[in-house]
C-alpha cells in the first residue's frame, strides 16, 4: 500500500470511528505500531484538524525503559512539534494478575486521566493492528470463549478507538520507512514466557505454515463477523429488557417467564448487561449457573427462580457504617495482616495436622487466592460438617459470645474471585468446602486479638 493510499484509508477509518472531530489522547510506546499511529494522525491533521496529545507510560519494568521515554519525547518534539506527557509508574500486580495485565491496567488508567484532562469529548487512540487482533482471537480460542470473546478488540469501545485494526504490521513499518520516522523495538516482545508472545512467535507461524497462509486475515475476519452477530444478540437483549421494564438502577429485578423462551446467548447477554451495570464482574460459570436458575455472584449479587418461574436478580448493598472499619484486602500467602482496632492475622503455609483454638485452615489447592474483609449483615457460611446447610454468621457470633462491639470489624476469609463466598470466620471456624484433609497443604490463619491471644 502506497503512502498516500494508506493515509486515505486511515482517514476514512478514523472518520467512521469518530464522525465528529474530537481531541485525541494517543498512547505512544515508541514501538513501530504507536509511532505509525502518531505519524498518520499528524499527516492527516490538515484534513481532520483535532488536538493531538501524545502520552507515554514508563512502566519501569525494563532496565532501558527510560531510554524509550527520551526517544518518544525527542522524536515527537523534533519531527512533529508535539510535547509528550510522560508518566512514570511502578507496576504492582493484584492477586491472580500477571505483570503484563497489571501494566495494561495501569496504562489505560493513566490514558483515561489524560483524556479527562483534554475534555469530555476527547478520545483515547491506541495502535493495535491486524496481527494484534488475530492474536487476541486465537488466545481466547485457546483458553475457551464464546461469541463475545471471538469479537476480539472492537474498533471503538466507549472512549477508546483503534483505527489500525485493518492494517498489517508490515504496512505500518513500510509507512514509517517512507516517512523516515524511526521507532524502537521492545525486546520483551520476543520473550516467549508471555502467553501473547508464544502465540505470536510459535502458534501463528505454525498455523500459517502448515494450514492457512492467510491466518491473520482469517482470524481478523472472524472477529468482524462475531461483532456483527453479537450486535444482533445485544439488540434482542436490550429490546427484551425495555419491554419487560428492567432498569438496572433497581436493587431487585424480576425477569418474566418469557425469559425462559429466549435463546441462551440472549439470556447470557441480559445477565452480563445487568452485572456490568451493577459493577459486578462475572465469568462463564456465573452465567451458566444463573441460566440454570440459581447463582451467588460477587459483591452479594444473587440469581434465583421463584415459584412462578421468574428469575429474580438481587443485590445486597453494603450498609454505610459510622464505626471505623478496616478495608478488605488481599491475604498474603505468608506473613501478617494488621486490622485496625481488631488485632492481627498471622498467615502461613503448612501441611494440615489440626487447628488449635484461634486458628482456621483453608485448603490451598482448592482456594489458592484469598481475601480478608469485615463481616457484613446477612453474611452466611456453610459450617464444617454441615454440607448443604448455611448459617447466618451473626448467629454464629452469638453462639461464640462475640461481643456486638467487635462484630462489625470481625475478619472473614473469602474467595478472591467472589467476596460474598465466606471460607472461614477468623478464629472461629472453617467452611465445609474449604476444609483440609490431614497432610494436605493449607493456608493456616491465626487470629491474634483479646479473645485469641498469641
Amino acid at each position: 500500500m502506497e503512502l498516500s493510499q494508506l493515509e486515505d484509508v486511515f482517514l476514512q477509518r478514523l472518520q467512521q470511528l469518530c464522525p465528529s472531530p474530537s481531541p485525541f489522547v494517543v498512547g505512544v510506546s515508541g514501538g513501530a505500531d504507536s509511532m505509525a499511529l502518531l505519524t498518520l494522525l499528524v499527516n492527516v491533521h490538515s484534513r481532520w484538524p483535532v488536538p493531538i496529545v501524545p502520552v507515554h507510560v514508563d512502566h519501569g519494568i525494563r532496565s532501558n525503559s527510560s531510554e524509550d521515554a527520551l526517544f518518544v519525547e525527542a522524536t515527537s518534539r523534533d519531527l512533529f512539534g508535539l510535547e509528550v506527557a510522560t508518566e512514570h509508574i511502578h507496576v504492582t500486580p493484584e492477586t491472580g494478575e500477571s505483570l503484563e495485565m497489571a501494566a495494561r491496567r495501569e496504562r489505560y488508567a493513566l490514558l483515561e486521566k489524560h483524556r479527562r484532562m483534554a475534555g469530555e469529548e476527547s478520545l483515547i487512540v491506541v495502535g493495535h493492528h491486524r496481527r494484534d487482533q488475530a492474536e487476541t482471537v486465537l488466545m481466547r480460542l485457546v483458553n475457551g470463549t464464546g461469541i463475545q470473546g471471538l469479537q476480539g478488540m472492537r474498533g471503538r469501545n466507549g472512549k477508546i478507538i483503534r483505527p489500525l485494526l485493518t492494517f498489517s504490521p508490515t504496512d505500518l513499518r513500510h509507512y514509517l520507512q517512507l516517512r523516515q520516522v524511526p521507532w524502537r523495538d521492545d525486546e520483551s516482545n520476543q520473550d516467549i514466557r508471555f502467553f501473547r508472545n508464544r502465540v505470536r512467535w510459535e502458534l501463528l507461524p505454525l498455523l500459517a505454515d502448515r494450514f492457512n497462509p492467510q491466518i491473520e486475515e482469517t482470524l481478523a475476519a472472524v472477529a468482524q463477523r462475531a461483532q456483527e452477530a453479537y450486535a444482533v444478540i445485544h439488540e434482542q437483549a436490550e429490546d427484551f429488557m425495555h419491554r419487560a421494564g428492567i432498569h438496572s438502577d433497581q436493587d431487585i429485578l424480576l425477569l418474566p417467564t418469557e425469559f425462559a423462551a429466549l435463546r441462551t446467548a440472549v439470556q447470557a447477554d441480559i445477565f452480563e448487561t445487568v452485572a456490568s451495570r451493577w459493577g459486578v464482574r462475572v465469568n462463564r460459570d456465573h452465567i451458566q449457573q444463573a441460566i440454570r436458575g440459581r447463582a451467588n455472584w460477587p459483591r452479594g449479587m444473587r440469581v434465583a427462580r421463584d415459584g412462578r418461574g421468574r428469575w429474580v436478580l438481587s443485590r445486597q448493598e453494603r450498609p454505610a457504617v459510622s464505626d471505623p472499619v478496616w478495608p478488605e484486602q488481599i491475604l498474603p500467602e505468608e506473613g501478617s495482616v494488621d486490622l485496625p482496632q481488631m488485632g492481627q492475622l498471622v498467615i502461613s503455609l503448612t501441611h494440615f495436622s489440626g487447628s488449635p483454638r484461634g486458628v482456621v485452615s483453608v485448603d490451598k489447592k482448592r482456594w489458592p487466592r484469598l481475601w480478608v474483609r469485615p463481616w457484613l449483615h446477612g453474611d452466611r457460611i456453610e459450617p464444617l460438617g454441615m454440607k448443604g446447610h448455611h448459617k447466618k454468621i451473626g448467629d454464629i457470633f452469638t453462639d461464640n459470645k462475640v461481643p456486638r462491639s467487635d462484630r462489625r470489624g470481625w475478619p472473614l476469609i473469602v474467595d478472591a474471585g467472589d467476596h460474598s463466598r465466606v471460607l472461614a470466620i477468623a478464629g472461629i471456624m472453617t467452611a465445609e468446602d474449604a476444609r483440609c484433609e490431614m497432610g494436605a497443604l493449607c493456608t493456616r490463619i491465626r487470629y491474634v486479638n483479646e479473645a485469641f491471644p498469641s
